[in-house]
């Protein structure tokens, strides 16, 4: 009876896994045909993809890809190749690796991008969510979110990023910048090579902290929890996406992701408990934006909306703290993370291109006054001459075409599609829309001398040969669902050079590096050994290895 009633649980089972299976197969089999036959359908049309087959897609086409470039290199700048070389991609095409990824229409024009972020304002797509959820701790973030929620929470914290509110902030950010310009004294004394990403990274999530929150993380000179579980995040995710996908699974990363995360909700939450008793304290509302961070007054507009009887509370609502927990998470991770790559290459790019940096310099004696510290007192006392910054501001605008740090996804819609320059009608149903940012600032039918270095042509007028394309500059994206944080990002990285440029002569140690750590393959990517390398945001590969020298 007993060996019977085994013989039937074994029979039953394995007619459970012999249906599961049979059904996780046919799902998987009309997926792929369902997806091959809507490139096939696309390709009849006449709408470019690379190389494509029935059976792989473009999968061996992206295999070959890989071997252009250096194997950790990020696929944008691939794809920016990619639409270079490709017949017919120089405004887009789609790309089929189903089932690594889902259909994508790959924008590489400015006038396609134009149209998916500003003209449609295309929703972000759900699968953004896997890469930027760890990172803010929940799917209620600004970034990801969509319709009247997003709307209301950005009308929330307009306030905080207004210029006003930014000019504000500058004396925060000198106070981070005075500790980062003595770190790069200590190595310039002791002559050493360091990364600077590492360095700047560091000094940047202080900003965030300082800016945000109004705490003082010292990152830059101890161990900060926050800071710290935040950067742990950043390279464990970064792991998921650029080595060893079954990664994903590993119990240990999964503990210190959920460790991660209770670590900088717990310490974030007291954070914004301090805010909300400052509140109370004085009287509810102040007119002083220079005392205020970016929390201070986003908690006095929520108030604002809240009944009087709300107001007396004694604790913070539990349900606006972890939502502001979640946004709080989110600007640390996207604001220190793009503002540092950005530090850094404007660094690079002025040590290769000395005339450059001499008329940067001769801006900054002209503003600040003669005296390589100079710009530290003036604009601790006046913060609005960071703004007379004309020519440095060029060069930073340069940088970002030249190296953005991010791309830009949107969800396709029944019914929409985009018109490249030719007339050729894109459809965006079922795609994800990928608006390279590389691929777009360095497109030759839109950029005079695309790879080079000419931050002239953000000061010439329209009508000149090198005056900027409409929609060409997109680093920090365009239209509704632009980036919030950009007024701080430019003040934060102006005011880095303003106190950098005239104390140090930076040079980077890629050749030492390459010594030290030989390696076979290409070391490259247009021309540049500082390529960069997804780790978050885009990053310069290796860390950037450098040695900095006092004037």
């Amino acid at each position: 009876m007993g060996a019977s009633a085994l013989g039937l649980d074994g029979l039953i089972s394995s007619r459970i896994v012999v249906a599961v299976t049979t059904i996780c197969l046919t799902s998987f089999v009309y997926r792929l045909i369902k997806i091959r036959l809507m490139f096939y359908r696309l390709r009849q049309k006449g709408l470019p993809t690379p190389a494509w087959n029935p059976a792989l897609g473009n999968l061996a086409v992206m295999a070959q890809l890989q071997k252009q470039g250096p194997r950790d290199t990020r696929e944008a700048e691939s794809f920016a190749l990619l639409s270079t070389e490709a017949p017919g991609c120089e405004a887009g095409f789609y790309v089929d690796v189903w089932p690594f990824s889902i259909p994508m229409l790959v924008v590489t024009s400015p006038a396609l991008a134009v149209q998916a972020c500003q003209t449609y304002d295309l929703p972000k797509p759900d699968i953004l969510q896997s890469f930027i959820n760890p990172m803010a701790g929940g799917s209620d973030n600004l970034f990801v979110s969509n319709g009247a929620h997003w709307k209301q929470a950005r009308d929330l914290f307009n306030h905080g990023f207004s210029m006003t509110a930014a000019i504000s902030h500058i004396p925060y950010i000198l106070e981070e910048a005075q500790v980062f310009v003595q770190m790069l004294k200590n190595h310039a004394q002791k002559g050493d090579i360091f990364s600077l990403d590492v360095l700047t990274c560091r000094y940047v999530m202080d900003i965030i902290g300082n800016v945000a929150l109004n705490t003082r993380f010292q990152f830059q000179e101890q161990h900060n929890p926050i800071a710290a579980a935040m950067r742990d995040t950043i390279e464990l995710e970064c792991g998921i996406e650029t080595y060893n996908f079954l990664n994903r699974w590993n119990p240990r990363r999964l503990y210190r992701q959920w460790q991660n995360g209770r670590t900088m909700d717990y310490l974030i939450g007291i954070e914004l408990d301090k805010r909300y008793k400052e509140w109370r304290e004085t009287a509810k509302s102040t007119s002083d934006l220079r005392s205020q961070s970016i929390m201070d007054l986003v908690i006095a507009e929520y108030m604002k909306t809240r009944p009087q009887t709300q107001q007396q509370q004694q604790e913070l609502d539990p349900a606006f703290k972890r939502w502001a927990t979640i946004q709080i998470r989110l600007f640390l991770f996207v604001g220190h993370d793009s503002e540092a790559t950005t530090i850094i290459y404007s660094l690079y790019l002025l040590s290769k291109n000395p005339k450059v940096l001499i008329k940067v310099r001769a801006e900054h004696d002209r503003v600040f006054g003669a005296g390589v510290s100079s710009a530290y007192h003036v604009l601790k006392d006046y913060p609005e001459k960071i703004n007379q910054l004309t020519y440095t501001h060029a060069v930073i605008k340069e940088t970002l075409r030249l190296f953005p740090p991010a791309n830009g996804l949107r969800g396709g819609l029944p019914g929409v599609s985009l018109r490249d320059e030719e007339g050729r009608l894109f459809p965006t149903e079922g795609c994800a829309i990928w608006i390279v940012h590389t691929a777009v600032h360095r497109n030759p039918s839109s950029w005079p001398q695309p790879h080079s270095f000419i931050p002239d042509r953000w000061l010439v007028e329209p009508g000149h040969p090198l005056y900027p394309p409409a929609g060409g500059w997109r680093p920090f994206e365009q239209g509704p669902r632009n980036c919030i944080g950009q007024n701080i990002s430019l003040l934060g990285i102006k005011t880095s050079l303003a106190m950098l440029v005239r104390q140090f002569d930076f040079h980077d140690a890629y050749a030492e590096y390459d010594r030290l750590h030989p390696s076979t393959g290409l070391k490259t990517m247009f021309g540049e050994r500082a390529y960069m390398i997804q780790k978050g945001a885009g990053h310069p590969a290796q860390g950037f290895p450098c040695k900095v020298t006092l004037r």
